[in-house]
């Protein structure tokens, strides 16, 4: 199932300036460019604690598993830069699944620019499971932190 979904990725992903390698290698290799600071932002989320897949479209789990990332990296006043997706995907369906989940992730990550530069898939006889990590660029007016709501975190 992995080999599908990267070549469905392959031919659906649209070409982005930041990726080197993209989806289908062991990892990918990103040009940052002029980019000092990064901030990190990861979130996992399930069936059947942070969506109900039998009562919602797969595609609008897939945007919200991209949104609640790039809602962090905004609280960090971050600008998006790229992410990775992993699943742990039901065995029933479950290149079906991944596919509408993209379909809904797609759209959010080209309105950011956001690449979407790989990630990881398996299957296994539980219900979904998603963790998406995002790369964003601090911007002159972050990093932000919880610490000091509003003001810069300091480095030392």
């Amino acid at each position: 199932m992995e080999s599908e979904l990267i070549a469905h990725l392959r031919r659906r992903l649209p070409a982005h300036p930041l990726l080197r390698v993209g989806p289908g290698d062991d990892a990918a290799v990103l040009a940052m460019g002029d980019v000092d600071e990064c901030v990190v932002t990861v979130d996992l989320l399930t069936d059947g604690v942070d969506f109900e897949l039998r009562k919602t479209d797969p595609r609008r789990v897939g945007r919200k598993l991209l949104a609640a990332n790039l809602s962090d990296l905004a609280a960090m006043a971050a600008e998006p830069l790229a992410g990775v997706v992993a699943l742990a995907l039901p065995r029933d369906g479950g290149l079906e699944l991944a596919v509408a989940l993209y379909e809904g992730m797609l759209p959010l990550a080209e309105d950011y620019n956001l690449a979407v530069a790989g990630g990881d898939t398996n299957s296994w006889d539980g219900p979904l499971a998603a963790s998406v990590t995002l790369i964003g660029k601090v911007t002159e007016h972050g990093p932000l932190g919880a610490t000091a709501p509003g003001r810069k975190i300091e480095s030392s």
